[in-house]
């Protein structure tokens, strides 16, 4: 009985013994993945302040554009008002209105009726 007791000890420290094999692989591995991570982080880290700094730049430059072309939009905006005229001040005649309607409805009936459907 005491041999077969020293045989299970002799088997356990084995056994005990081969796990402390396979957890020192298993936290080497586990070091490992760590520091890939880390580089993996410091490299995303890194490409996004890269890619951060050229949208700035692309940002600034689209604003520096716009900015231009609105300028050049208000000096255009400048050069095409045109004064308006002034309020009529007069009044029309019966038949003026007459033939401005009548204008219409023939321009119309040309035109094969309403375009709008009203």
């Amino acid at each position: 009985m005491l041999t077969a007791l020293e045989n299970r000890v002799g088997n356990l420290k084995e056994s005990v013994g081969e796990m402390n094999e396979t957890l020192e692989l298993v936290e080497g591995r586990t070091d490992r993945f760590d520091s890939m991570e880390e580089q993996l982080s410091e490299f995303m880290l890194d490409s996004l302040g890269v890619n951060t700094e050229k949208m700035n730049g692309l940002v600034n430059s689209t604003v520096k554009k716009l900015v231009e072309r609105d300028d050049t939009l208000k000096d255009m905006q400048q050069v095409m008002d045109v004064p308006k005229p002034e309020e009529f001040k007069g009044a029309r005649s019966a038949r003026d209105v007459d033939n401005f309607l009548w204008e219409i409805e023939s321009t119309n009936k040309k035109r094969g009726g309403n375009a709008i459907g009203t």
